[in-house]
């Protein structure tokens, strides 16, 4: 004991090199002295040498006189090397010795974050919290923690606390603002990451949530200049080149548009994690490197969640199915425009059909209509992940339906928490979401061929016709006024294309501006989106020697009014790679023909399952060449294009596409189908649904 009792004089006094030597000297005499071991650990852990301080530390551990502090440490050790679940056995041993401590609390939070095990963390940080509350780490980590748990109205005030006691803290500017855009206040939450960037200008991630931010308040174009100053510090950073390709196209900047585009597939095509699935959407790429992108995107927001399991009980064979639906879009959103009516149409004898609202959003119609629709709705926006999962599998779900899939609002961890047995990827996300806890995809044979299944990662259900709803009951408005109210000219062709301004790319631009040299006096009717993108798609007409005029632009309109105008359009020009979707049912319920593109991917191909669902098949290309010509042969034969909006008038109260009642059956068959299956103990497969 004399040898440490020198060896701790000298390393006080910061004489490291004679107190290590004293103390290599004492354990060489006995190896069971603990206090030699916890100061040798000590010096490696000042040097940076981990595996030896943990050496070290371990050997204290295993003697009985081992400290409450050389506990600690090896937990902090082990926590700094990536092994939290052993950190968290060191914090609790050390807990036990020493009684309930800040730091040890603390810690333990934060290796149960580590591990996404946030519930524990908040107990660890509350627990904390009651011994030092002016802790500003403390304050961040039960911000960061409970908005994990997507209580970001909880999580707000701590990130306050923790400002409060250092205004200095960047990355907690940055989390009030990622708080704040989660509670719908943007613009607060923009002042926010203007204090953090005021602090820390390189700040990369205040960049990138500051991007978020704009892109949901439908300013793309700041947007935009965020990518842009993130890819100046950190090019390299994790779904960049996707994002900031996505915010250019929303503003129609196409410069060295697809060179941009081969880089960031190529990037996604090596295992990069270049562009989440979503923002990959509008571009050419195939159903390979999507579920490339999904898989990818997947492993990275939704690790394995071993506590995961099924229905907590096999379903009683008298009751009915339970099928939830869940979704962040209840609301005046296209997706709930098109299925309210489907929702409305379920059969109540044999299906109990439940709503999970993911969604903040204020209360409307649209909203008020799917809560009616389905016989049990909640809003558990701000449960966690995990709560939500226990809570479906606690209300006896058997088929978990997300409508959002990656798409805004999605939370793909409540179905790695295994919501019900059966969970099923529809509607909101148009491709794969490269996982395995979600077991189906409902699609058509034209959306997915059969050769095809391979790139997707659920099995594959064939809806007949189209596997998109639609509802049968949409008002159209009575008072459409006349063309010169939009605009547009009294007797010349109106070509128009009401997608999202991110759908337009070069190349279909370019067949557009060509159509409207070759067809004198005819126009293009887009919608307008934004300013930015308005200018440039003028600029690109100029380029093309396309007098601008030439282009209308149509306002944003409620929907009866919206569909009320299309009667003043005569043939609705699709996009390519990312087809109409909504707007395509849109046109052709307002009775206008509509000409598409059969592109290579799942979102290229909605136009022609939507056409052959509705019966003009005729309208469907396979290339660019004969899309061109096929909207000019149309131009051209005023005849043949009023024969097709006669035809039009008619099939869309006879076909499958406008019947919703024949589609919740289909859809009812398809969840019979899976239920079947799972009942008797057989794994997921493709399914075929029967017309």
């Amino acid at each position: 004991m004399q040898l440490v009792a020198q060896a701790e004089t000298h390393f006080r006094a910061g004489r490291i090199a004679q107190a290590e030597a004293l103390l290599r000297q004492a354990f060489e005499l006995d190896p069971r002295n603990g206090r030699a071991c916890e100061l040798l650990a000590y010096i490696c852990g000042n040097r940076q040498e981990l595996a030896a301080c943990e050496d070290w530390l371990q050997k204290a551990a295993a003697l009985p006189s081992c400290s409450p502090e050389a506990l600690f440490y090896l937990g902090r050790v082990q926590l700094q090397q990536g092994r939290a679940r052993e950190a968290i056995g060191s914090f609790g041993r050390s807990l036990k010795l020493a009684g309930a401590y800040f730091e040890g609390l603390h810690e333990l939070g934060v290796a149960h974050g580590a591990l996404g095990e946030h519930e524990k963390a908040l107990d660890a940080f509350r627990r904390a919290e009651r011994l030092n509350p002016r802790s500003p780490d403390l304050q961040s980590n039960l911000a960061g923690t409970l908005a994990a748990l997507h209580r970001f109205g909880d999580a707000l005030p701590h990130c306050e606390r923790a400002l409060a006691l250092d205004p200095g803290r960047v990355k907690d500017w940055t989390d009030r603002g990622a708080a704040l855009t989660e509670l719908g206040r943007g613009g607060e939450a923009l002042e926010s990451y203007r204090r953090a960037l005021a602090l820390a200008p390189q700040d990369v991630a205040a960049w990138m949530n500051q991007a978020t931010t704009l892109t949901l308040l439908k300013r793309p174009a700041e947007a935009l200049s965020c990518y842009d100053q993130v890819e100046r510090l950190a090019p390299q950073w994790d779904y960049l080149a996707g994002h900031r390709l996505h915010a250019a196209m929303a503003v129609c900047r196409w410069d060295e548009w697809a060179q941009q585009v081969e880089q960031t597939l190529a990037r996604v095509e090596a295992g990069e994690r270049a562009a989440t699935p979503f923002t990959l959407m509008p571009v050419p790429a195939g159903p390979a490197v999507l579920l490339r992108s999904a898989r990818i995107y997947a492993q990275d927001q939704c690790p394995p969640q071993p506590l995961a399991v099924s229905a907590a009980a096999p379903r009683d064979a008298a009751r009915r199915l339970r099928v939830g639906y869940f979704s962040s879009d209840f609301r005046n959103h296209p997706m709930s425009q098109l299925i309210a009516r489907v929702f409305e149409c379920h059969d109540r004898d044999r299906y109990e059909t439940f709503g999970f609202a993911l969604g903040t959003h204020p209360p409307d119609a649209v909203g008020a209509r799917i809560a009616a629709a389905l016989e049990h709705f909640g809003n558990v926006a701000a449960r966690s992940d995990a709560e939500i999962a226990a809570l479906a599998r606690a209300q006896g779900i058997d088929i978990a339906v997300d409508l959002n899939g990656f798409s805004e609002g999605g939370r793909p961890n409540i179905f790695a928490g295994r919501a019900a047995p059966v969970q099923v990827n529809y509607l909101g996300f148009p491709g794969s979401m490269g996982c395995d806890f979600m077991d189906y995809i409902l699609a058509d044979a034209t959306v997915i061929p059969e050769d095809e299944f391979g790139h997707y990662a659920e099995k594959v259900v064939w809806l007949p016709d189209s596997y998109f709803p639609n509802d049968d009951t949409k008002a159209i408005g009575s008072a459409p006024g006349t063309r010169a109210d939009q605009g547009l000219p009294a007797d010349a062709m109106v070509f128009a294309c009401f997608n999202s301004n991110h759908k337009i790319t070069p190349d279909v631009f370019e067949v557009w501006m060509r159509l409207l040299r070759a067809v004198p006096g005819s126009v293009l009717w887009l919608l307008k989106s934004n300013d930015e993108a308005q200018r440039a798609l003028v600029a690109e007409a100029v380029r093309r020697g396309v007098d601008p005029q030439r282009i209308v632009w149509a306002g944003r309109l409620p929907l009866a009014d919206h569909l009320a105008r299309h009667r003043h359009a005569d043939l609705f020009l699709d996009t390519f790679h990312y087809n109409a979707h909504t707007t395509c049912c849109d046109a052709l319920w307002g009775g206008v023909p509509v000409l598409t593109l059969a592109g290579a991917s799942f979102p290229a191909r909605v136009g022609a399952s939507l056409l052959a669902a509705v019966g003009l098949p005729e309208l469907v290309t396979r290339s660019v060449a004969a899309y061109e010509g096929l909207a000019l042969e149309l131009a051209t034969s005023p005849q043949r294009l009023a024969a097709l909006r006669e035809r039009l008038q008619h099939l869309r109260t006879t076909a499958p596409l406008f019947d919703s009642g024949r589609f919740a059956r289909r859809l009812e068959s398809a969840f019979d189908a899976m239920w079947q299956r799972h009942s008797q103990g057989l794994p997921p497969d493709h399914i075929r649904i029967a017309g």
